[in-house]
Formats: structure tokens, sequence, C-alpha cells
């Protein structure tokens, strides 16, 4: 009996020690820049850890730090695994709510060396506004940057709803192959353009990236990219994202195999070409994608002789009023037929090509003659037509009073006229309207020359419409002169805007 007792005993003490161990593993730590919350009152008077680095110091693989809104400047290295940090804003889409930084309502990591760097494994950021990044070389240039060869890791995170802005670039992403799947979603990844290495890209993979999904997040104001990969990567799929018009937003791969494009949305792209695969590709497919208004809605060649793209395939995509192509196959820029059956080129009659004589769609540059459209889609699969017009008129509260404006646009011949009245200081802009870009379904930008009696020579207008006529939704900004922004950015206070 003495000796079942003593075993007893031990395995009580065994299960007493693995117990807490799993209760150390489950921890979660506060983070308050006052020093004072606890894990359900970022207001409480306990006394935790004032900055986020400490708290990860602290922490143990798998804890969770809770971090509470304030200004944090100072770069986070996360260096155990399986943590999760949570901001303010955890779970809460990063595209919707207000991107102004504002640390009374958010966890905002500020750092000009790059704020936040993963050095683990399975690391996840949730519901953070990241941003600052300006320093080159040897500081880490991304906002979120990580690269498993540098830190002996292999990566697998989860980025989810942060705001990304105003770094060099937005997020570094590498992962091997031997890691759990990354996955990056509902972040609002914009003006990640300052000066540096890299500048430009919301997402870039410069070592590495595989099994990864990058999904439902918008990408706005990168002056080159979207989402970048320039190293040998596989098995990503890129889906349901919006990029925003007016700027080069696109999604470019290089030595990519095995790959997705899905259900991503443009209006509007600046770039060479929306969708662009530049060499050394293998096995990617196109679908489902609305492409519209930028200069090529696929691009597929190989500028830098990294070597052709093969196998791949693009389908029920919704291609329109692309400038130069809706499709351009660079010549030695793909082997073998590049399948693009059962696509929507802007016409019923489908893609202008020499060997479809009479259509009217998009243009479909095929020097070598390896893309196969026939058959070709009567209409668009979702249903989403490219906005051609933009019309309105109303008021708007400016300083002191208010200002009057009217307007209208055709996006096919980049023409039109508008108005503005400001009845405080009685500026008034009689201008011709000369570029019209589409920066969504419901956000367009103007500008063009004003008349010599005018109150500037030029001008530039953001407008957007977000309801029906009385709703007092539609919103119109315009910017002259030394007036910036002059009616934004609240709603406008009587009047329409439509955009069809």
């Amino acid at each position: 009996m003495i000796g079942k007792k003593v075993v007893m005993l031990a395995v009580l003490i065994l299960m007493a020690l693995v117990g807490n161990r799993a209760l150390a593993a489950a921890a979660t730590l506060v983070v308050d820049d006052d020093g004072f919350a606890s894990p359900t009152d970022c207001n409480a008077l306990t006394p935790t850890f004032m900055t986020i680095s400490a708290a990860v110091a602290a922490a143990s693989p798998g804890d969770t730090i809770k971090v509470c809104p304030g200004l944090y400047h100072e770069q986070v290295q996360v260096n155990k695994d399986n943590l999760t940090l949570l901001g303010a804003q955890a779970g809460v889409d990063a595209r919707t709510r207000p991107f102004v930084p504002d640390p009374t309502t958010q966890s905002i990591i500020d750092h000009e060396c790059g704020p936040v760097q993963f050095m683990a494994d399975k690391v996840e950021l949730n519901g953070f506004t990241v941003q600052g990044s300006t320093l080159p070389d040897p500081c880490f240039l991304s906002g979120i940057w990580s690269n498993p060869g540098f830190s002996g890791t292999n990566g697998g995170f989860r980025i989810l709803y942060n705001i990304i802005q105003d770094n060099i670039s937005g997020i570094e992403l590498d992962s091997t192959c031997a890691a759990t799947a990354t996955l990056v979603q509902f972040n609002l990844i914009q003006n990640n353009s300052n000066p540096g290495p890299g500048s430009g890209n919301g997402i870039q993979t410069n070592f590495g990236l595989c099994n990864a999904q990058i999904d439902s997040n918008k990408f706005s104001g990168d002056s080159n990219s979207s989402f970048l990969v320039v190293a040998p990567s596989s098995n990503l799929s890129v889906t349901n994202n919006e990029l925003v018009g007016g700027t080069p937003e696109r999604i470019v791969m290089a030595t990519t195999t095995t790959s997705s494009i899905t259900g991503n949305v443009s209006i509007g792209s600046t770039s060479s070409g929306t969708v662009r695969l530049f060499g050394g590709d293998s096995n990617i497919t196109i679908n489902g994608n609305t492409l519209f208004n930028g200069m090529r809605g696929i691009f597929v060649d190989d500028p830098f002789a990294i070597g052709p793209n093969s196998g791949v395939q693009a389908h029920f995509n919704c291609i329109q009023g692309n400038s130069i192509a809706g499709l351009e196959v660079g010549s030695g820029g793909h082997s073998g037929i590049l399948n693009a059956e059962n696509n929507w080129w802007g016409s019923p009659s489908g893609p202008m090509s020499p060997s479809n004589p009479g259509g009217t769609g998009d243009r479909i540059v095929d020097p070598d003659g390896v893309v196969d459209f026939n058959p070709f889609l009567k209409s668009c699969p979702t249903g989403a037509t490219a906005p051609r017009m933009v019309t309105g008129g109303g008021q708007v509260n400016v300083p002191g009073g208010r200002g009057s404006f009217g307007f209208s646009a055709k996006q096919d011949t980049q023409s039109g006229h508008l108005d503005y009245m400001n009845h405080v200081t009685r500026a008034h802009l009689n201008c011709t309207v000369n570029v019209v870009t589409f920066i969504s379904a419901t956000e367009a930008r103007l500008s063009g020359p004003c008349s010599s009696d005018s109150a500037a020579p030029n001008f530039t207008a953001d407008v957007q419409d977000n309801a029906k006529q009385g709703k007092n939704a539609d919103k119109f900004m315009i910017t002259y002169g030394t007036h910036v922004d002059e009616g934004g950015p609240g709603p406008i206070v009587s009047g329409n805007i439509e955009i069809k």
C-alpha cells in the first residue's frame, strides 16, 4: 500500500507540474502605455507592462499579449513561438474602420527603424496600426518584417485586422514550406511608399513564401505593387482583395509555382499590368477577377530573362476598359498555350484580336500566337460593370459656411466640366476635367485646368457615391491653390453624386 501511495503522490505532483505549465502557456499579459491595466479593463489600476517589448520578453511560448490603446514608439521583435498579440481593434475589419491614427482607440506601433519583426514561428498580430518605417539598411524597412533564413525559423504567421501604413514597404512576408499556413486577412495596407529599398510595396516577398493566403485585404496608395513576389515561392492564394485605383496597385509574381489569383477587384490601376507575371512562373490560375480601366488587365512577360512562364490559365474574369490590352503576352513570355477561355472582354463581340474579326472588347496582344481565348463570355460573370461616368451637384461645409459644386465627366473620353463656388471667400472655379480616374466602384478622382479668371489654375476633386439621393453620405472634396481638401472629409450637406 505504501508503494501505491508513493506512486499516486508522484503522479499527482507530475500532474500539478504539467497543469501549471499549461496554465503558464495560456497566460494573458497586458500592456498599457501608462503602466496600469488588467486583462479586462484598460483603465484598471493594476500595475502592468508599459511596452510591448517588455511583455514579449516576459512571455512564454503560447501566451497572449493584450495591448491597450496608445502610441507605442518602439521596435517590437517577437522571438517567442506561438505568441498572439491583440491590439485594441482585434477582430475589427481594418478596411472599414477609421485609419487616422488615434491612440485613444487604437494600439499604434510606430518606429522609424521598422515597427515589428517576426523572429519566431506561428506569431499572430491582430488589431494594430503599424506605421512609421523610414530608415534604410541596416534597419528593417518594412512595417512588419520576417525572414526565416535570418532568424533560423520557419514562419507560419497570422496577420489579421491591422492598418499597415506609411512605411517604406508594408509587410516583408516570407515563410518556408515546413511552417504552418500563413494568413494575411482583413487588413488595410496603404501608403507604404516612404523612400528606401523596396519602397511602394504593400506586401513583398524577397526570401521565399510557401503555403500562404492573402485574402480580403484593401490596398491603397502603395506606389509600386500591392503584392510583389520576387523569390521562389509556391502554393500562394491571393483572393478577394481590393486594389484601389489611382496608383499602381497590382499583383506581381516571378518564379512562383502552383498558385492562384482569384476574386480580386481593381478599378483604375495605373500600373503596366494589374496582374503581372514577369518570368519563371508556372501553373498559375487567374480566375474570377474584376480588372477594369487599367493599362493591361493581365500582363505575362519575361523582362529580366528569368525564363518564360508556363501553364498559366485565366477564366471567368471580368476584363474591361483597359487602355492597352485586356491581356498581353510578351514575346517569349509564355511557353505553350495560355488558356484564356471563358472571360468577358468588355463586349459581347469578344476581344480585339486579328483572330477575332469584329471584336470590339479589350485588346489581346499575342505576338507568339499562344493565347486561346475562344470561347469568350457574352457578359461579365459577376454582373459588374466598369464605371464610365460620374456626375454630381450639391453643397458642402467649408470653414464659416457653405460651398456649392456641380460636375459631369466621362472616363472613356477623359473629359468633362466642373464648377465650384465658396460662398464665404467668394472663390469661384470654372474648370475643364481632363483626367478621370475611377478608384473603385464608388470613388473617383477628377482633375484639370481652370479658366484664367478662376481662383486657381487647376484643381483636383475626390468624390464618393455612397448612398441614394437624400442620404447625405456622398462626399465631395476639392483641392485648388492653397485650399486643400475643401469640403472634406465629411459628407455633402445636400445634393447627390452618382458613379455609373
